[in-house]
């Protein structure tokens, strides 16, 4: 295992000239506005093409298969979901555009498109909801399906607000107390090969799977998977991700700081194995908050994932959070390398990532861009709401390349600059 490393780490690699100008679409728990952004892979910059007026502090988005379509959850209220389009001109540029808003019951935190695309799923807090895909626009369509988190009788008094999405770093104070307070359904994902559906729920310390009828679009509740630590570790499951050969579950676990691995079974899950967030010997875990997880892209050279990325939050400014690369076998199982970078804040409410390969021709393996959002305080008031950082293997490490918006970038009107990032994509 390697020892802890910084994120700032430096490099004298030769930069490539790479014509491509990559595109970033971001959200911001701070600002009413989503941002696109471009990358410059050869110049190593990250520049605002469009400052999108939207409908309140967006910090989840989600993409269509063909990437012209983007789909946003909101901590507005009332709770809605929105649509947009991305436009991709030759000759004017590139431009995010509203499609169309829809109303749910409680503000969600996560939105996805499974195969075969044509329904959209989101989740958050009490509540779940599915929607069809409008084929026409793009956007959402008709909600056919509400799932619920907590009893139904309940469900008119349950906080249907932001508040109920996430158990904050006070819940270390007295878990027993805060976390019955929090329904905190945080996530969706779906595993195709063998039609099955996943929720983390923060809230009751499970992963609800159920059956995906891809024809209907609907969920049927199949099991509830407890914590492999027991009833009393309040583990806090947020997001999963799902191997592509879709028998593997990964899941970060907010409260205890852990990437578990599941086998997924015809109508259950069993628990194989988990690896820390945190590097060896780190004291007060309570401290950090697990965040997301990403596998790496399939590329030619490399179809099946090969590595895992997850992330964790500092619970306050003071303590900064950490990246974590895991190496899997080909089955999806853990390996036995990992690497643990110190992201250079707490990352706030954020520490999101998003992963796009780079050029083979740049390295002699598969390297990624990764896209970093950082929600902490300095960043709001300094900038840095976006980072793209690059991974070059196992044997070229992570190192930060750009960021946005920089502090010295007055030329920006201050309606128009980030102040902290929640959720950033790449549109190429």
């Amino acid at each position: 295992m390697d020892a802890p490393q910084s994120l700032f780490s430096t490099s004298n690699t030769t930069v490539i000239n790479h014509p491509t100008i990559h595109h970033i679409l971001s959200g911001s728990f701070r600002s009413l506005s989503l941002f696109l952004l471009a990358f410059s892979p050869i110049h190593r910059t990250l520049s605002l093409v469009q400052t999108i007026d939207a409908f309140g502090p967006h910090q989840y988005l989600a993409l269509n298969t063909r990437k012209d379509r983007a789909y946003t959850t909101s901590w507005a209220l009332p709770p809605t979901l929105a649509s947009w389009e991305i436009e991709r001109p030759a000759v004017e540029g590139w431009r995010v555009n509203h499609v169309n808003s829809v109303p749910i019951t409680a503000t969600s935190s996560y939105i996805t498109i499974p195969p075969p695309h044509t329904h959209i799923y989101s989740a958050g807090g009490p509540t779940g909801e599915v929607h069809v895909l409008n084929s026409a626009t793009g956007g959402f369509g008709e909600k056919i399906q509400q799932i619920l988190f907590v009893p139904e009788g309940q469900l008119e008094s349950a906080d249907k607000t932001r508040v109920a999405l996430v158990c904050t770093h006070t819940c270390s104070v007295d878990p027993h107390l805060r976390l019955v307070q929090r329904y905190g359904s945080h996530g969706v994902e779906f595993s195709s090969p063998t039609a099955h559906a996943f929720i983390p729920v923060l809230g009751t310390d499970s992963i609800e799977m159920y059956m995906h009828d891809p024809l209907t679009g609907l969920l049927t509740h199949m099991y509830s998977a407890p914590s492999p630590r027991g009833p009393d570790a309040h583990d806090g499951p947020r997001h999963v991700k799902i191997h592509p050969n879709g028998k593997i579950l990964y899941c970060v676990t907010e409260h205890t700081n852990f990437v578990d691995s599941y086998s997924i079974n015809s109508s259950s899950l069993s628990y194989l194995s988990s690896r820390s967030l945190l590097p060896v010997n780190t004291k007060e875990i309570s401290r950090f908050r697990g965040d997301t997880l990403l596998l790496a892209p399939s590329t030619a050279n490399q179809p099946t994932p090969l590595t895992l990325f997850a992330t964790t939050r500092g619970a306050t400014t003071e303590t900064k959070g950490w990246l974590s690369v895991f190496s899997l076998n080909t089955d999806g199982s853990f390996s036995t390398e990992e690497v643990h970078y110190e992201t250079t804040t707490s990352g706030g409410k954020a520490n999101a990532i998003d992963l796009l390969p780079k050029s083979t021709s740049e390295t002699s393996e598969d390297g990624i861009w990764v896209l970093l959002t950082d929600d902490d305080d300095s960043a709001a008031e300094q900038g840095n709401g976006v980072r793209v950082l690059e991974w070059d293997g196992w044997s070229g490490g992570l190192k930060e390349v750009a960021g946005w918006p920089s502090p010295d970038e007055e030329i920006i009107p201050s309606e128009k600059r980030m102040a902290g990032g929640s959720h950033a994509l790449w549109l190429d």
